[in-house]
């Protein structure tokens, strides 16, 4: 009976399911529309999706070279995909879709993004479901929650924006509803099951997920129903028992979150946050909202205080009074996301409150009077019109509340199914167009077509000559750099190794790599991300760059122009003339406390290997900057604050072209900030070299480095700005004529050991040198060497890198990576197991 009731039901949340995306199917079918956001959906979402199935398909070790420039890819995308159940589920459709369409990965991935969609939906609609029923709600009514739930704008806005994150909309209901059945009938087993598959799959959503079903806990024990089952101390005692058994069986997830959230840095400017949010469209949940637009019905339902003497109506009431009084204030949303930058992802919180409150609202709606109804209508007639004509924004399902209180009054007047039914069906209805006018009138700028998406983001023409590169490099540790801004994540679309990743979690070293070892200028400032070499050929080079595409003149002067092709723009492809081996000895060790600035680190890692402890370096290179004179253009210089009068204006700096003329290259390291306007976007120019930064109150901006803006060596350095007043601190200037550089390439170009990347980790054959074997890929705990078949330590060198001593005798290392926490967990989670399955015996003893 119970299995053939929920396979009734699982066939009706699917149905329903089908019926809300019916429109997005339709507008993809005939239109080219695509369900994926052009922003974080097509430069993150479709990306790690297609990363994590190529590599979980072939079982390849947790760490991997082209994650970035490398890096543990199943902790750090374990915010993402690496851990989410319902992406497993996706991974194994689109194998089996695989067997039947022969259209590239990413196509067929993107076909996926639908069925997952749907998928969902259902058992979004399914939890929903269950849960309504465990607190009381009937069939009916049970539904109608059901559908308010799964078919909100936040599910629709999650799936569509950051696919992963609408799975938190299934574990919600599934704790309360293994809560309730915990508190009401002594069972903890879906409990336990909740908390273990919410764990598991992101410890970011465990986060929201302890926060919300901790303060229903509370509610619940504070104001205990009359047929608990459990007293308060039992209550707290079992709900601690069955939470932390259920931690255990998915704490590999949990753990693999939390180390990558630990292994990160989210460093940001520091922004004023105010009391309360701004007024606007985008903030308001009644109509035109971004985030979330709450059923009309919902509010009726709060104002209806007659029916607050029912123990659930009220319990979900004040829920969402409180929920909506915290949706004014920006400080909620950034209790919620780690007391950091606000975000109302929240939310889905507050859909699953009042989709909850409606139901219960139907289901009691005869007990209240006529004009009861109407008096509590009241309010949010007049917020909807208003909202209207304020915002000067039509919305079809406004139409629907006439409709749906005339029918309500006439239930009154004669109650009966058939009028309850016409109810449920028209608030149905009216949250399908709400869905409709979401998109239209809120969302429809975020969407694209696939036209768009196979020209700008993943174009045929770059996945040719990137195959074309990659079949000339001589092993798997060879890099590709590529200048386009479509995607960050270009690397995973087209296949390759990279020098670029864009991810909300990756490993800081990285960070500290580019912002405060090398100093490398590079676009945007922004978190989450970092990308290229900013044209440095000494970096290029000791990171294996062989290959640079770009349609700008930005490459390093010393790469040679080997092809182009043309794509929605004409690239140039250019080759790496000093390529070094992809892994190398190196025989002398220097003291990262000796080398004092970027050009001194780069000199030292050619010739040798950094180190906490070596001998000195001397690499010390002259500062040209006392030699030069300062003077200005269209603009103001006085204590380190440079007020530009016209876009291109700012400094110049001059020099003797006798000092000039031995260099290649010119090492300009400074700090440039901008300080008025707040709210633009500005670049900084040196020369012939431009980057982009964001404006001063973007909310995701790192704090201002020194960085290296490295030119071509001329007599006039011109440092640019728009229109604005900036900060900037002149550090040095150096030459650099490639000299170290040349030298290392001919000291290894006879000794070019390769690099093979196997399934169960990396090897490279020796050639009988004694040193340090330095692999130009991030250093990670996790990372063991055996060399020759015997263990030996793997250290972090050259800032960044990977080494491990070898002596003249070795011949062959191997290189693996488990994550530190993988064992222990494992552990954890049978004894987990164990003690679940003891509990759920001795319950059913004591029953029997």
């Amino acid at each position: 009976m119970m299995l053939k009731r929920f396979m009734t039901i699982s066939a009706i949340a699917l149905v329903m399911s089908v019926i809300f995306y019916l429109p997005d199917l339709y507008r993809y079918v005939v239109h080219g529309v695509l369900y994926i956001g052009k922003g974080d959906g097509m430069k993150q979402m479709i990306p790690f999706q297609v990363y994590l199935y190529e590599h979980f398909k072939e079982s390849r070790t947790f760490y991997d070279v082209s994650f970035g420039l490398g890096g543990d890819y199943f902790t750090s995308l374990s915010y993402y995909y690496a851990t989410s159940l319902v992406s497993y589920v996706t991974f194994i459709l689109l194998a089996i879709y695989q067997l039947f369409n022969h259209a590239d990965v990413i196509t067929q991935m993107i076909h996926m993004q639908y069925v997952t969609a749907i998928l969902k939906c259902s058992f979004v609609f399914i939890a929903m479901y269950y849960a309504a029923k465990e607190i009381g709600l009937k069939s009916k009514s049970a539904i109608l929650a059901a559908i308010l739930y799964s078919w909100s704008t936040i599910f629709y806005y999650f799936t569509y924006t950051w696919s992963f994150f609408s799975d938190v909309m299934i574990y919600l209901p599934l704790s309360i509803l293994g809560l309730e059945r915990l508190l009401r009938r002594n069972k903890p087993f879906i409990f336990i099951i909740s908390i273990a598959v919410t764990v598991f799959s992101n410890f970011y959503l465990a986060y929201y997920e302890m926060i919300a079903v901790g303060i229903y806990f509370l509610f619940r024990i504070i104001r205990r129903h009359p047929d608990d089952q459990l007293t308060r101390q039992q209550a707290v005692l079992k709900t601690i028992v069955a939470a932390v058994l259920g931690f255990m069986v998915g704490n590999i997830g949990f753990i693999s979150g939390v180390t990558s959230f630990f292994n990160n840095d989210r460093t940001l400017e520091k922004l004023h946050v105010p009391l309360l949010i701004e007024w606007s469209s985008n903030n308001n949940i009644f109509y035109g909202g971004f985030h979330l637009v709450v059923i009309f019905v919902a509010v009726i339902a709060l104002f209806t205080f007659k029916l607050y003497r029912h123990y659930y109506y009220k319990l979900f009431a004040v829920a969402t009074w409180i929920l909506m009084l915290g949706s004014l204030t920006p400080y909620v949303g950034s209790m919620f996301n780690g007391f950091s930058m606000p975000q109302r992802r929240w939310v889905y919180i507050l859909a699953f409150s009042t989709a909850i409150l409606s139901a219960l609202f139907i289901q009691h709606l005869a007990e209240i009077s006529t004009r009861e109804l109407l008096l509590a209508a009241v309010p949010v007639i007049l917020v909807v019109f208003v909202s209207a004509l304020v915002l000067m924004q039509f919305h079809y399902w406004i139409l629907y509340i006439p409709l749906i209180l005339l029918m309500m009054v006439l239930y009154l007047k004669e109650p009966g199914k058939k009028w309850l039914m016409m109810i449920i069906f028209g608030i149905a209805l009216c949250q399908l167009t709400l869905i409709q006018d979401y998109h239209y009138g809120v969302q429809h700028q975020y969407f694209k077509t696939d036209d768009y998406f196979y020209s700008e983001v993943y174009n045929n023409k770059m996945q040719q000559q990137i195959d074309k590169l990659k079949k000339e490099q001589q092993d798997d540790l060879r890099r590709i750099s590529l200048n386009d801004d479509s995607s960050v994540n270009t690397p995973m679309y087209y296949g390759y190794n990279g020098t670029m990743l864009y991810s909300s979690i990756f490993d800081k070293k990285i960070l500290e790599f580019y912002e405060d070892d090398l100093q490398i200028a590079q676009d945007k400032q922004k978190n989450s991300y970092y990308a290229r070499l900013s044209g440095r050929e000494n970096l290029a080079s000791l990171l294996n760059v062989d290959d640079y595409i770009t349609a700008e003149q930005d490459a390093s002067p010393l790469f040679n122009k080997t092809g182009g092709f043309t794509s929605t723009k004409h690239y140039d492809v250019l080759s790496n003339p000093y390529p070094l081996p992809s892994v190398r000895v190196a025989d002398k060790t220097y003291a990262a406390s000796s080398l004092h600035n970027a050009l001194e680190r780069e000199h030292a890692m050619l010739e040798g290997v950094v180190k906490e402890e070596g001998a000195p370096g001397h690499f010390q290179a002259p500062d040209l900057l006392g030699q030069a004179q300062i003077s200005t253009e269209q603009a103001n210089f006085k204590d380190n604050t440079l007020d530009v009068k016209e876009d291109g204006g700012g400094l110049v700096l001059s020099f003797d072209s006798k000092k000039i003329q031995p260099y290649t290259e010119l090492y300009l390291t400074m700090k440039t900030d901008i300080m008025a306007p707040e709210d633009q976007d500005f670049y900084v120019q040196v020369n012939e070299k431009k980057v982009m930064k964001p404006k001063k109150n973007y909310k995701y901006r790192r704090q201002a480095k020194d960085a290296v803006m490295n030119v071509k060596a001329a007599n006039e350095i011109r440092i640019t700005f728009p229109e604005g007043k900036y900060h900037i601190e002149l550090k040095s200037v150096q030459g650099e004529d490639y000299q170290t550089l040349r030298q290392a390439y001919a000291k290894y170009k006879n000794k070019p050991l390769t690099f093979k990347q196997q399934k169960e980790g990396f090897s490279v054959d020796l050639q009988g040198d004694k040193g340090t074997l330095v692999l130009p890929m991030p250093y990670t705990k996790g990372l063991t060497a055996y060399v020759d078949g015997e263990e030996r330590p793997v250290e972090a060198v050259n800032y960044l890198m990977t080494g491990v001593e070898v002596d003249k005798h070795d011949k062959h290392v191997i290189i693996k990576c488990t994550p530190p926490y993988l064992k222990w967990g494992l552990v954890m989670m049978i004894v987990g197991l164990f003690l679940t399955a003891l509990w759920m015996w001795r319950s059913n003893q004591k029953t029997k």
